[in-house]
């Protein structure tokens, strides 16, 4: 086991670099917004970036076989009925996708910067807050893509979690699937 959890941020090469002012910038951007920003607007991009998470799993061979099951259940029917009946689908139209897996990882990276004090400190505003625009329709907010994607974000956390916990000094870590949920999730 590990010393320490390394976490290794992979830029596209017509990127800039992320730093940790960088990372503290978005996250701080990110929450200024939100006083500003109504909630059908936030829920709205939230749930746009979990179908969009969700569509991109399900062409993975684990995320295919999940999607599998789902739609083969009564999870898929009842979920759609719910969609519907709340029109999710009409008042997300359009919305943009939050990228809601990036957004995890690098908030989650914060915890590991060596330099996240003294970033904080010569921060003296949030930098400008990126918005990403589409340059296409967005695809529908389909119940069984946002499903999909609330299971990857998910899984994405407890891992990052995990990695954290591993970070520890202490002998006594958290070894990945310790705390996973055995019995019924519904009592």
């Amino acid at each position: 086991m590990p010393d320490r959890a390394n976490i290794r941020l992979i830029d596209p090469p017509e990127d800039a670099g992320r730093t940790t002012a960088s990372l503290f910038a978005s996250l701080a951007s990110r929450l200024i917004t939100l006083h500003y920003t109504s909630g059908v607007s936030v829920i709205g991009s939230t749930l746009a970036g979990l179908a969009e998470a969700g569509r991109e799993i399900s062409k993975t061979a684990e995320g295919a076989r999940i999607r599998r099951a789902l739609e083969a259940s009564a999870v898929k029917d009842n979920g759609e009925l719910l969609w519907s009946a709340l029109r999710v689908t009409g008042w997300t139209e359009g919305m943009p996708a939050a990228p809601v897996l990036d957004h995890i990882r690098n908030d989650l990276a914060l915890l590991l910067a060596e330099d996240l004090a003294e970033t904080i400190e010569n921060v003296p505003a949030p930098l400008e807050n990126k918005v990403h625009r589409s340059k296409t329709v967005p695809a529908a907010i389909t119940f069984i893509d946002t499903l999909m994607g609330l299971w990857i974000h998910s899984r994405e956390i407890v891992q990052s979690v995990e990695a954290l916990a591993r970070s520890a000094p202490d002998a006594d870590t958290v070894e990945p699937g310790d705390a996973v949920h055995r019995g019924p999730i519904l009592r």
